[in-house]
């Protein structure tokens, strides 16, 4: 049969020499061989790519990120990589100056910590030092967080009188004063008044999210909620075949009012209008909780470092097993963010309730950071998905000043439980990964790393942390490609190089099973297939 793209002279994964080569046709790999074989079947049209040696593997599916918020990383002040408090105001200043007719001034992913943070504590007035006329809004690295300056909250009309919002704190001084440090839910009283991006300058920020993701390897990227006004804008770059990601979404299902009919024929109306191999509604997303830095995630037997909090649960029991038996029902996928070990033990609840049977939709359990020991079985025994992020581990090469911040939080003893990818594995639990992306790195290959090492970039062997939580390189892949096409839902035809299987296929510079795992973020990617289309193309 003629090929339409022919990719020869490879290190296949999953295949031993002679077989060195895949020819694909109409999106599909249609053959598997050697080099001369698929070279027989090409035809002048045919693409052809001599990989020379290089790794070709099933492409990267990162199972939880947030296009919405990589498009603001993008087209905003990225702040991951800053290491200091002078840094910090000293790029904002910079931003600020180079684009003066921005109403606001937005940044994303500062860190909780800074060596030059007075006191440790952050206020508006380090803010207002370099921009006292101009409203301007941080969101933190863990994204349950944000930092405004005075213009900010004069405009978002928070006083010292403004009282907390439900699920969330406006931090105060001693004086009572809001310090600008806003926690959970009080984020969105300044972030409601920011004007939304126009459709030019989403349509814009979608594609440099799209061209990061190609850049990597990544064919598919699942995205978890608040995403919807982005599926027009995927659907018509699908329609002009253009789309270079396969992108599947969740849609979120708020406490208050829940999982009401109205709601539920919203989520089944956007299925109807996007479902499709390359833009698809999933399912429906919960959030039980916040997350440990803040004190937020659910600890029902508090936190070690402040005995008297237990986080946030922010739905009522019941409610919330309701909604998700609901969504079972309805054929869609669930996805429940729980971090604490309180809110981990109410997601397996609600699964457990929803039943088991083999056609049952997807449940996932997104972060799973500090399950109670009791729990960990219970992901097998529910067919419950654990979506983890392997680059979250010892974070201090992500963000600044997180180094044994979630150790205190939690404690030595409970610590040993801390992203439990070994004891998930060894209880035969599926695990699939993804990044929460931009919250850290999109790398894949970063991810590979951490899951195997525990320990940060250019970190010795000494700092791994809790060592015996890692997981071997092989299963790390497999959580990256196969079983993250389980927990997409694609595991028919995604995640392996196979015969009639998408032709979504990444080329890494080398083999990554002959390395030193220290070494994989060296790898570049060299080739990026989506549905048989060249997206991003180094060789």
């Amino acid at each position: 049969m003629p090929l339409d793209l022919a990719i020869i002279n490879a290190d296949i994964h999953g295949h031993a020499p002679p077989v060195n080569a895949v020819g694909i046709m109409d999106g599909h790999i249609v053959a598997i061989g050697t080099s001369s074989d698929i070279m027989e079947q090409c035809v002048p049209t045919t693409v052809i790519r001599d990989l020379g040696g290089m790794f070709l593997m099933p492409g990267f599916i990162d199972v939880h990120m947030h296009i919405a918020m990589a498009a603001d990383y993008l087209s905003a002040i990225g702040l991951r990589d800053v290491r200091t408090m002078k840094a910090l105001l000293e790029r904002v200043a910079a931003w600020a100056a180079a684009h003066p007719d921005t109403p606001w001034i937005r940044g994303l992913e500062w860190s909780y910590g800074y060596p030059d943070l007075p006191d440790g504590e952050f206020d508006a007035r380090m803010i207002d030092s370099i921009l006292p006329d101009r409203p301007v809004i941080l969101t933190s690295g863990m994204a349950h967080a944000a930092w405004a300056n005075s213009r900010a909250m004069e405009i978002a009309g928070i006083t010292r009188d403004t009282p907390d919002p439900e699920n969330g704190e406006i931090v105060r001084r001693a004086d009572g004063t809001p310090s600008g440090w806003l926690k959970e839910d009080a984020v969105s009283l300044v972030t409601s008044h920011i004007p939304p991006m126009t459709r030019p300058e989403m349509d814009h920020a979608l594609g440099l999210v799209l061209d990061t993701a190609s850049r990597l390897g990544i064919t598919r990227m699942q995205s978890a909620a608040y995403d919807e006004a982005y599926l027009p804008l995927l659907s018509a770059r699908d329609a002009a075949g253009t789309l270079p990601v396969r992108i599947g979404m969740m849609t979120e299902i708020e406490p208050d009012p829940g999982l009401t009919p109205q709601r539920l024929r919203e989520a089944l109306d956007l299925r109807a209008r996007y479902d499709n191999a390359m833009v698809r509604l999933d399912g429906i997303k919960f959030f039980l909780d916040g997350v440990l830095e803040s004190h937020t995630g659910y600890m029902p037997e508090g936190y070690a470092d402040q005995p008297d909090a237990r986080g946030t649960l922010l739905w009522d029991r019941t409610a919330y097993i309701d909604a998700v038996r609901t969504g079972v029902e309805n054929g869609l996928d669930i996805w429940t963010h729980a971090i604490g070990p309180g809110a981990i033990h109410l997601a397996l609840d609600a699964a457990e309730i929803a039943g088991n049977s083999p056609n049952r939709a997807r449940i996932r359990v997104e972060h799973a950071e500090l399950p109670y020991p009791d729990d960990i079985t219970r992901f097998a025994s529910t067919s419950t998905i654990a979506s983890m992020q392997p680059v979250m581990i010892a974070p201090a090469d992500e963000w600044m000043g997180m180094e044994g911040v979630w150790k205190k939080r939690v404690g030595d003893n409970r610590a040993q439980l801390a992203f439990p990818l070994r004891a998930l594995l060894d209880a035969d639990s599926m695990l699939a990964f993804g990044t929460d992306w931009p919250i850290v790195s999109l790398d894949p290959l970063r991810g590979l790393r951490k899951a195997v090492l525990r320990r940060p970039i250019g970190a010795p062997a000494s700092e791994a942390w809790i060592p015996t939580q890692a997981i071997s390189l092989p299963e790390a892949f497999d959580s990256y490609t196969s079983k993250a096409a389980v927990a997409a839902g694609r595991e028919r035809y995604e995640g392996r190089i196979a015969l009639a299987y998408r032709a979504d296929i990444a080329v890494l510079s080398g083999n990554p099973f002959g390395m030193d795992p220290d070494s994989l973020p060296d790898l570049k990617c060299m080739l990026t297939v989506t549905a048989g289309r060249i997206v991003h193309d180094l060789i």
